[in-house]
């Protein structure tokens, strides 16, 4: 059983001061820190115990990206993290940069973005961690498999990550429920997941743009009102299908 590692805090400072120097080794096809740090002690093993080596899908295309097979695998290994361990930038920028580059490279090939302004963020927040900023637990390239099956992951079902497959299958409700203050409560992300879920089973998908996000915006909305934590899984079950019973019935604006 090996410990997971993290980047020695100095390093991660290093590496973030000054990724528009770097930005060329981001083309590299192994990863680069070993020789970038070299003669410096850069590195350190945390407690989390990791267990098995991850071997993740690595992406065919821009449409089989693997997001739901890498989480479980992510996720399976992970699950015993708390959301403060996972909200660890030193840990993350570890992942992304040394152990699982080949896969960060496929996913995000950064190639796309040479000579754009975007380039800089878009490193910035697929392989660094920015924890002042709400949305980091969804685009770190590493961090969002953690957090999607954190949020979903429900073992009383016979598939534990039948929810995540309602959660990734779609991108507004990835975006309109993980990047909401209450995603922090898996009661209520589960909640919201098994409703749309249900509904999709029963020919009534609700997956429009639009209507999802206004779903989302209702619940942080009555939770201004109401104690909405408090609420057990029925009485959230009826909440959020009054809601989409309205929205479905309201014309979306073209």
């Amino acid at each position: 059983m090996q410990k997971l590692k993290f980047l020695k805090q100095n390093s991660l400072d290093r590496l973030q001061a000054n990724i528009g120097v770097n930005q060329k080794y981001y083309v590299e096809n192994s990863p680069w820190l070993g020789s970038y740090f070299s003669g410096f002690d850069w590195s350190a093993d945390s407690n989390i115990v990791e267990g098995a080596s991850i071997v993740l899908k690595l992406p065919t295309s821009k449409v089989n990206h693997y997001d739901l097979e890498n989480t479980r695998a992510i996720y399976s290994t992970f699950k015993h993290m708390t959301p403060v361990q996972a909200s660890d930038p030193r840990l993350w920028a570890y992942l992304t940069h040394v152990t699982h580059w080949d896969y960060m490279r496929k996913r995000w090939p950064v190639e796309q973005y040479l000579g754009k302004d975007r380039l800089k963020e878009i490193i910035q927040e697929r392989y660094f961690f920015m924890s002042d900023r709400s949305r980091a637990l969804v685009l770190n390239g590493m961090a969002r498999l953690w957090w999607y099956g954190y949020c979903s992951y429900d073992e009383s079902r016979s598939d534990p990550f039948e929810l995540t497959s309602a959660l990734i299958k779609n991108l507004d409700v990835t975006q309109s429920i993980l990047e909401r203050t209450f995603s922090r409560n898996t009661m209520i992300t589960k909640t919201f997941l098994n409703v749309l879920l249900d509904r999709e089973r029963k020919g009534k998908a609700f997956y429009v743009r639009q209507n999802v996000r206004d779903l989302a915006k209702y619940l942080v909305q009555i939770g201004g009102v109401t104690i909405i934590d408090a609420l057990d899984e029925p009485a959230l079950r009826e909440v959020l299908n009054g809601k989409i019973d309205q929205l479905s019935s309201t014309p979306v604006p073209a």
